[in-house]
């Protein structure tokens, strides 16, 4: 994090693998990554990936992948924590529901299955420095 900034993005490959393509794309100036980008345009330092990566949710990958990573974008716009390079343009009110269910720890709305050693896939949350 940037104090208390994030990036949110999933993956389909290893964290650790993930991890070191943003790097690769911080040490070679690429724009493939707007972490990356906000690292190089903000001249922040990048911590190492046990102390700047987090693991948000394991889930298959395909559209229901893409509907986590999209509430955890809108989640941390809500709370002001997402990098600028990384904004939504439209909230959603169904993610603003399914986090009410945070609040509410008797309500499930999602159930985690379907993943295992091979083929997983992360939502991965990177805390910058």
């Amino acid at each position: 994090m940037t104090g208390n900034k994030a990036y949110i993005g999933q993956t389909g490959s290893a964290i650790s693998t993930r991890y070191k393509e943003h790097i690769r794309y911080i040490k070679y100036n690429n724009p493939q990554s707007a972490y990356a980008m906000h690292i190089l345009n903000n001249r922040h330092e990048y911590g190492p990936e046990t102390e700047t990566l987090q693991l948000m949710k394991h889930w298959t990958k395909g559209s229901k992948m893409s509907c986590w990573e999209n509430m955890y974008i809108q989640i941390h716009y809500i709370r002001g924590v997402l990098i600028s390079e990384q904004q939504v343009s439209e909230l959603n009110p169904l993610y603003t529901v399914a986090n009410l269910t945070r609040l509410m720890p008797g309500i499930t709305l999602a159930a985690n299955k379907g993943h295992g050693e091979d083929g997983q896939h992360h939502i991965q949350n990177h805390r910058i420095q």
